[in-house]
């Protein structure tokens, strides 16, 4: 119950009373893809006077990093004063909330979304006929706005989903099957979500923007045994440009040779479920959207269990030239039922910017310094399998240099 009340304090402190906050200054950013991200999805704490939405973009910036990741979602709405019914699709949340806008035009490279739908149309109740035109419109509209929006401006947007397998199956249980109807009602609308996408970039004329469709799976060993899940009974039958996989089932191992040896089994059977496509701009089409362990202060060792799967999952997404891979996250949204934080986190609930912080940050400030560089003497950035043993050597020397500081960091 202390604990309980600490956390309920401290998120009253920082929520009801923030105070000026220094974000500190932003490096400039190389127009390069630097594989290794983070989530930034708004949390019950916040240390500034911007809004939430915008305090992550921020300190994402701050950090170094030209990936942004979060939510477009019509549950941000009562953050503004608004409520669901306010909106009757994404496009008019997008015209709600201002901060939408403002981070599109921030410098990041790539931003990736979970977008699902602010109809309230429910997909496992099943899309009639006006449904599907409304979900249809909805992401057509949504599409063309950013095309034409950002036109000329060199950003790559993804759309995609939540962990898709819970969706599917209703509840964090792994072990339920779901009903054909459900699959045959998902696999209709992530097909018309498809759609809407492709036909808007073949509709609206643009240049130098480009935009992709992801689907984000979680639960794939499932159909690797042969059970019920997105990736066997649904990926095969959507025309979808990537695949995000939530990887938690497949990247805590002990050690970096089991991370490698479970995760290339999976990301080479999602790749095989997918229908061809051409004209894609990476050289895999899957990436892991999360990845990323719990730690506790009253155990130091799981601080340093957590801080070498990291890097271990950086590593190995390099290696296998994986397009995106995103830590979760840059603030904690994990506690234990007594309010124990998992530190799941960048910055903690105190404001402090733990190890991995540091990682990334000094990642980003080598690799950006390497591309600045190497464009600067050949008039041309680097290949990608000369930037890939570059920033394996950078990052390795980083995690060299960090890694013998955690437990003291924490004593």
């Amino acid at each position: 119950m202390r604990n309980l009340i600490f956390i309920a304090a401290l998120f009253l402190t920082v929520t009801m009373f923030p105070q000026d906050y220094d974000y500190g200054t932003n490096m400039p950013l190389e127009d390069y893809n630097l594989v290794l991200g983070l989530n930034c999805f708004p949390t019950k704490y916040q240390f500034s006077k911007d809004t939430k939405l915008i305090e992550q973009a921020k300190q994402a910036r701050a950090l170094g990093t030209n990936i942004f990741k979060s939510s477009i979602t019509d549950r941000y709405l009562k953050d503004y004063g608004f409520t669901k019914s306010d909106a009757n699709n994404i496009m008019d949340v997008i015209k709600i909330i201002p901060d939408y806008d403002q981070i599109f035009k921030m410098d990041f490279n790539y931003y990736l979304f979970w977008v699902h739908t602010a109809t309230g149309i429910n997909w496992k109740k099943g899309i009639d006929n006006k449904q599907e035109k409304r979900l249809y419109n909805e992401m057509y509209n949504f599409v063309s706005y950013l095309l034409k929006n950002y036109n000329n401006t060199g950003k790559t947007f993804l759309i995609g989903n939540w962990e898709g397998d819970w969706l599917l199956h209703g509840t964090q249980n792994r072990n339920l099957t779901p009903p054909k109807e459900h699959v045959d009602n998902m696999t209709k609308w992530l097909q018309i979500r498809s759609r809407a996408i492709n036909d808007a970039k073949k509709d609206i004329k643009h240049n130098n923007v480009s935009l992709y469709y992801y689907i984000e799976v979680n639960l794939v060993k499932k159909g690797m045994e042969g059970k019920t899940c997105i990736t066997k009974d649904i990926l095969p039958n959507v025309d979808v440009d990537f695949v995000s996989y939530s990887s938690y089932e497949s990247s805590k191992k002990k050690d970096y040779e089991a991370n490698k040896e479970s995760l290339i089994r999976v990301l080479d059977y999602i790749e095989g479920q997918l229908k061809p496509k051409e004209g894609l701009p990476f050289k895999r089409r899957v990436f892991i959207g999360e990845y990323g362990g719990h730690a506790f202060d009253d155990r130091p060792a799981t601080h340093l269990r957590q801080f070498n799967n990291a890097k271990d999952i950086m590593q190995i997404a390099l290696e296998e030239d994986l397009p995106f891979t995103l830590y979760w996250q840059m603030y904690n949204n994990e506690y234990t039922p007594e309010g124990i934080s998992k530190n799941m986190s960048l910055i903690n609930e105190k404001g402090k910017k733990r190890p991995l912080y540091d990682l990334h940050q000094r990642y980003y400030k080598q690799v950006n310094d390497y591309l600045k560089t190497y464009k600067t003497q050949y008039n041309v950035y680097p290949s990608h399998e000369d930037f890939k043993k570059k920033a394996l050597g950078i990052l390795e020397a980083v995690y060299q240099d960090i890694e013998p500081k955690v437990l003291a960091s924490l004593n």
